[in-house]
């Protein structure tokens, strides 16, 4: 960890937010900047809009750079209608408080001028091994900033990724993890692009096997017990519908800290064990396969030649009370 800087790209929803705050506090977690792209939480704008409140909330010197603001194929057809509007089916029961899922504040902070993808490559050729990328949302500004200067690959650290699927059911088709749906081409440029990868994906994150990850309200307490900070405070406030929603939609112990486990292991990788590496392709086509993740294993008769590029490792475990003690005790002790 000497002397590594991480760019902490994100797209402003739920577990980014949570992502952004222990990336901030944690005292090993060298915060270079924060880059924004459209995702879950939908425009570039309201991306990185939160993203500078969410930075305003910690106190903290933190740059913002705006990314990009959709998917590296602009044409690409949505087969399935907009997979992050999930919010009908739950007004009836949740009304009005859906509102606190991702409202956008009110901000003094301002974006940098720089573009996140300028301000990426530029960084890569500064640091080179020394910087890794932590990616919470879809890869997009990564496999832009790949495309507009490939030379950066081998520079490179390791790039953590939040996305993918093997195990279990995804969530936005049975296959497929909304990041990766959200833009294939970008994860698939950038999977097998030659950059060393760890992939960190549904299997351990939104999974009741890995209960103990997961916010509850009892986390909630313990992050207040002992002193409320402007932090702590908009946790509190912020995310007992996140909480709820996750129980009662996706069934799910408690909400789950996907982004916030993968920022995680970019500072104590040891809280998850991994795969072997291996070489990970993103289905492209098909209206339940489009955005799935395909790890090469086992013996095929098909011949596969670029299988021999073996990148990317997959987290199969997280040790979960260890990671939501590190979560806690971060928020409480960072400010």
């Amino acid at each position: 960890m000497t002397n590594r800087k991480i760019i902490l790209d994100i797209d402003s929803v739920g577990d980014d937010i949570l992502a952004l705050f222990f990336a901030a506090l944690h005292p090993d977690f060298d915060l270079l900047a924060v880059s924004t792209v459209s995702g879950a939480s939908g425009s570039i704008e309201q991306a990185t809009q939160v993203a500078l409140h969410t930075v305003e909330v910690t106190g903290k010197q933190i740059p913002v750079f705006r990314g990009a603001e959709g998917p590296l194929v602009k044409e690409q057809k949505n087969l399935l209608g907009d997979p992050v509007n999930f919010f009908a089916s739950l007004e009836e029961k949740f009304g009005d408080r859906l509102v606190e899922m991702n409202k956008s504040e009110e901000t003094k902070l301002v974006e940098e001028k720089e573009a996140a993808v300028d301000f990426i490559i530029r960084m890569a050729h500064q640091y080179k091994e020394n910087l890794s990328l932590v990616c919470t949302g879809p890869t997009t500004n990564l496999a832009m900033a790949i495309q507009k200067d490939p030379s950066i690959v081998p520079l490179l650290g390791e790039i953590y990724v939040l996305g993918g699927a093997f195990h279990i059911p995804g969530n936005i088709t049975p296959v497929s993890e909304y990041n990766i749906f959200a833009d294939p081409e970008a994860a698939q440029l950038v999977l097998t692009s030659g950059a060393s990868v760890t992939l960190v994906p549904l299997d351990i994150c939104e999974n009741n096997l890995f209960a103990d990850s997961m916010l509850t309200r009892d986390s909630l307490f313990d992050i207040t017990s002992n002193g409320k900070s402007p932090v702590s405070e908009y946790i509190l406030k912020k995310f007992p519908i996140y909480i709820d929603v996750w129980r009662s939609y996706f069934q799910l112990v408690g909400f789950p800290m996907d982004d916030v486990i993968t920022a995680a292991v970019a500072v104590e990788e040891k809280l998850c064990t991994y795969s072997e590496r291996c070489h990970v392709e993103v289905a492209l086509e098909g209206r339940l396969t489009r955005g799935q993740t395909i790890a090469f294993s086992g013996v095929q008769i098909y011949d596969y030649p670029d299988r021999k590029m073996k990148n990317v490792r997959i987290a199969k475990t997280v040790d979960g009370k260890r990671f939501m003690d590190l979560f806690i005790s971060t928020i409480i002790n960072g400010e």
